[in-house]
């Protein structure tokens, strides 16, 4: 027996005696159908379908902050001291492209929390952990873009 994996019309794959099947590719924050008929080598079932949200990007700061809060994050490009002075682009001396992330602090262990980004930014991989800077402040670097949280 076969199986028909779907996202909205459009078919997936086809599996053959497997009962789980993972998606990948999905972009954070966004709503998908997923559908699975059965194919018996005459004629395919019904698709049963699903309705999902993927969830946004996650980040750790080491810093204890109180679940369920909403945090304020600053995105940069070109970051200060990620490109060399004077070979930075045309006006990015200290950065550009400025945008603020808000997230959610999903979870608290161990002196680090897990906040969660409400906006479908994919700069950053999922379990991206930020660290403590000399000025306080916590960041990530991703080539010469810049997330921090202060």
């Amino acid at each position: 027996m076969q199986y028909l994996i779907y996202n909205g019309t459009m078919l997936l794959t086809t599996v053959t005696n497997v009962l789980t099947y993972t998606a990948s590719g999905l972009t954070p924050l966004t709503s998908y159908t997923f559908g699975v008929s059965v194919w018996n080598g005459v004629r395919e079932s019904a698709k049963v379908t699903l309705a999902v949200k993927t969830r946004g990007i996650q980040l750790t700061i080491p810093k204890t902050l109180t679940v369920g809060a909403s945090v304020t994050l600053r995105r940069l490009d070109y970051s200060l001291g990620l490109v060399p002075i004077g070979t930075e682009p045309a006006g990015a001396f200290g950065g550009t492209n400025a945008s603020t992330l808000t997230a959610t602090v999903k979870s608290n262990s161990g002196g680090s929390s897990v906040v969660e980004l409400t906006t479908a930014d994919t700069t950053f991989a999922d379990g991206t952990k930020l660290t403590l800077q000399p000025d306080g402040t916590y960041a990530a670097f991703n080539g010469y873009k810049a997330v921090y949280y202060s």
